[in-house]
């Protein structure tokens, strides 16, 4: 009896080992560069490097423990969970320091999968002492993206949901923009730096949304790795002669780039410029076109689409931008909300 009781008692204590295993044990993945990586069996708190936030802010936002600095409106389209307790970047960084990041001591550390992204992850983790893992954030690939994360992070419903929304949007979009004549694809000029005179060329990530909605980058300049921002001059703009120019800058809320454009005569002698058709970048929460160029883009398609092309597409943009929102971004919005983002595109001179 008491061999059989020590039996039971073995088994007992077995089974009660094995129930708690996932809470401590390590893993391995595969992350989106092929690199294999042990990562903790339960990821608490996460950081993710700049172009990460949005999305997997998206996927968990009670897992994220960091933000970055905001434009200033921000709040108002966010919930306070997305401030409140997050780690922000000092002396205003867009990344977390080493010494901020050892402070923080998060389980996980996401990444954006880029040319040479391998080897600083790989730097990073061995620095720190911290698994990273590295995110494709292709245009084409956000689905993979969140399945992938979603399954690190245990969120695969939510997941679900995200690759449904690019589904439902934009596979329709890209399937439509491969359709448009060659003669009917409008070119447009990217302005970036506070003159307009930076931009980035066709290839370069940070542009792929205008190729994905079917239009033609003008820009014939080399693409700058990293951030990129090459210089452009005015005689180059007035040989490209762009339809549509979509203008980003840090500084969007005070329209500096914008003013620079349509106040100064001597963009006059550009086409886009002078039919009025210079479009500041809807920015808030994140820039819908580019910087970070991360899944904020996912809902910049569904803009650029319909401004550009609305003789092809059919996008009912408050809904949708509603939709987005609630999904990406955990955060109701009201019709006049979606109303107020859609504005941001049509500065006025005196507002």
């Amino acid at each position: 009896m008491l061999r059989s009781f020590l039996r039971r008692l073995l088994a007992g204590l077995l089974l009660l080992g094995l129930g708690c295993a996932p809470a401590w044990a390590s893993r391995q993945v595969t992350d989106m560069a092929g690199r294999q990586v042990e990562v903790p069996g339960q990821i608490r708190t996460l950081y993710a490097v700049g172009h990460c936030i949005p999305l997997v802010w998206a996927i968990a936002p009670e897992k994220l423990g960091n933000n970055r600095p905001m434009p200033e409106g921000a709040r108002r389209f966010l919930p306070d969970g997305f401030f409140n307790g997050k780690r922000s970047p000092g002396s205003g960084a867009m990344e977390l320091s080493d010494e901020e990041l050892v402070q923080m001591a998060p389980d996980l550390i996401v990444m954006e999968a880029y040319p040479g992204a391998a080897e600083r992850a790989d730097r990073t983790q061995a620095r720190l002492q911290i698994p990273v893992v590295l995110v494709d954030q292709d245009m084409l690939h956000y689905p993979q993206a969140f399945s992938f994360l979603g399954q690190l992070l245990e969120q695969p419903e939510q997941a679900a949901r995200l690759s449904d929304f690019v589904h439902r949007y934009l596979d329709p979009i890209r399937e439509t923009a491969r359709q448009i004549p060659e003669a009917r694809r409008l070119q447009v000029y990217y302005a970036e730096g506070p003159d307009g005179l930076s931009t980035n060329p066709a290839g370069s990530a940070h542009t792929q949304l205008l190729e994905f909605v079917g239009a033609r980058n003008v820009a014939r300049v080399s693409n700058v790795p990293g951030e990129g921002l090459s210089k452009v001059s005015l005689e180059q703009l007035y040989a490209w002669q762009p339809q549509r120019i979509l203008v980003w800058t840090p500084a969007a809320e005070r329209r500096v780039t914008w003013k620079a454009i349509v106040d100064n005569p001597l963009w006059q002698n550009v086409q886009a410029v002078r039919n009025g058709q210079v479009l500041q970048i809807p920015w808030l929460p994140f820039s819908w076109f580019d910087r970070p160029p991360g899944s904020n883009r996912i809902i910049g398609a569904v803009w650029l689409a319909q401004t550009l092309y609305p003789q092809y597409f059919r996008l009912d943009l408050v809904k949708i931008i509603q939709e987005y929102f609630q999904t990406f971004y955990h955060q109701s919005l009201t019709e006049a909300d979606a109303r107020a983002l859609l504005a941001l595109s049509q500065p006025r001179h005196d507002g």
